[in-house]
């Protein structure tokens, strides 16, 4: 349950996008602050990896590779750096709802459609405000991008791939899609 409210935590990271572009008291853009985040999360992991070190909130299966907090960051990095705000924090705020919340209905219903149909209503529900309200696609377009960007996530939570984690894809895919059909 720990690592389901923090993961729901992440959904305040665009709150990036509320910093000024240049950060005069600190003397430099705002981008530095993403890449000082990923440099310290990776420093971090680098360190746990070579000492051998778990802690709590880590998945056994996590001990001896790059830990699910890793790419998650990676993800919320290249979702803020590379994509369009609405994109992003769509993305952003959808996996940090949907990914905990798929996991639950999988945990408590295994085998039942509800683990596919409620996490893309659920994307969908915060995808269609965040992108009508910060971007500048039209109604239809709106719908259509939601759905898609949705759709991708959930695929991308459900179809497990060895070496990259469902944090990274579940972000960077969306915004991939999202950007791709938005017109």
């Amino acid at each position: 349950m720990f690592r389901r409210c923090l993961h729901c935590l992440m959904a305040l990271a665009p709150a990036y996008y509320l910093l000024p572009t240049e950060l005069p008291v600190l003397g430099f853009d705002r981008w530095v602050l993403l890449i000082g985040f990923i440099f310290c999360v990776s420093l971090v992991e680098s360190v746990r990896l070579l000492k051998g070190w778990t802690f709590f909130g880590l998945r056994p299966h996590e001990r001896n590779q790059i830990a699910s907090f890793v790419w998650a960051a990676a993800g919320v990095t290249a979702a803020l750096w590379l994509f369009r705000e609405d994109v992003a924090t769509a993305a952003i705020i959808g996996w940090a709802i949907v990914d905990p919340l798929a996991g639950e209905l999988r945990r408590v219903r295994p085998r039942s459609a509800v683990t596919i149909v409620v996490p893309v209503m659920v994307y969908v529900a915060v995808a269609v405000p965040v992108l009508y309200l910060w971007g500048t696609m039209s109604v239809l377009s709106v719908a259509l991008v939601s759905v898609i960007g949705a759709t991708t996530a959930v695929i991308a939570e459900r179809e497990k791939i060895r070496y990259i984690d469902d944090d990274f894809l579940m972000i960077v895919l969306p915004c991939l899609m999202m950007e791709f059909f938005s017109f």
